[in-house]
């Protein structure tokens, strides 16, 4: 039986740098499972969509990064057709722990082959993909904080001190959504898109997402004093933050935001390219082959 052809593809810039040093320790846990692993150094976020574009459709595409990179992947193999493996080296991990996977790496590595292939549904910011959330807003400008956060940062507490941040320097604007063909009025702080519904290492703003639905999930914070902000905060590593009043949720496979217009958008933490006008997201049901190891139930 032939070596299984392995693609790892590696962000260096994913925790400061620090993933460089894992990236021999991870293709050795590969090879002894037999397989052929070559390791590819991505260039830029466009580097690493073109990598996983081109390959075989039989081969495994091993991403070792961060939400960034598995979305930068995931671009790339939707155009060829290769299956992808994510394995987490990124602070947050969102995406892996959306799949139900481990989220240490070596553990992750050592386990993919007892790992059963699957299909998830991936989000479209137009024709951009995205796995996890795509937010405008509060969310957006909390992102440009915590990725600029300090190296001391805790991973598990960069969206909070980046959202401490985003408090002090945001009010509250006009939110326009057409969900669906119906229409949604609002003065709010936020607007986040789920597909996984996950992102700033464990926050479920989504708490109802599913990535094999076909529908997109809707999170809106709306008629919220600032005051009250921060003690929301919490309720979203638990996804009870949803009351119908001040922090409202919805669905459908169609989102048109109509305003605010020219806002930042952030796709899985990243910020998008800048666009004027009504913004359009969608789902591509079970466009995508991934495979993880699923964690073990806990015992009872």
């Amino acid at each position: 039986m032939a070596a299984r052809r392995t693609l790892l593809v590696v962000n260096p810039a994913s925790r400061g740098g620090r993933t460089r040093a894992l990236v021999d320790p991870t293709r050795d846990i590969l090879r002894s499972h037999g397989w052929d692993v070559e390791v590819v150094v991505t260039e830029s976020a466009e580097h690493a969509t073109q990598v996983a574009a081109s390959v075989d459709p039989d081969t495994l595409v091993a991403a070792l990064g961060g939400d960034g990179l598995f979305a930068r992947v995931a671009a790339g193999v939707m155009t060829s057709g290769a299956l992808m493996a994510p394995l987490p080296a990124g602070r947050g991990a969102d995406f892996v722990r959306a799949l139900g996977a481990p989220r240490h790496l070596r553990e992750v590595a050592s386990r993919l082959p007892l790992a059963i292939e699957r299909r998830v549904d991936v989000g479209m910011a137009g024709d951009v993909p995205f796995l996890g959330v795509a937010t405008l807003g509060y969310d957006s400008l909390a992102n440009t904080y915590a990725n600029d956060a300090p190296s001391f940062v805790p991973g598990a507490l960069v969206y909070a001190y980046g959202g401490a941040r985003a408090l002090v320097h945001m009010d509250p604007h006009r939110i326009s959504l057409r969900i669906d063909g119906e229409t949604f009025d609002f003065t709010g702080w936020n607007v986040a898109i789920g597909n996984s519904g996950r992102y700033g290492a464990g926050m479920r703003v989504n708490p109802e997402a599913s990535m094999d639905d076909g529908l997109l999930d809707v999170t809106v914070v709306a008629d919220m004093p600032r005051y009250r902000y921060p003690a929301m905060l919490p309720k979203l590593y638990s996804g009870t933050h949803v009351d119908g009043r001040s922090v409202r949720a919805y669905r459908g496979s169609v989102v048109e935001v109509l305003e605010p217009t020219g806002a930042d958008l952030y796709l899985d933490g990243d910020l998008a390219a800048p666009a004027e006008g009504v913004r359009t997201f969608t789902v591509k049901p079970d466009a995508l082959r991934v495979l993880a190891p699923v964690s073990p139930a806990p015992s009872a």
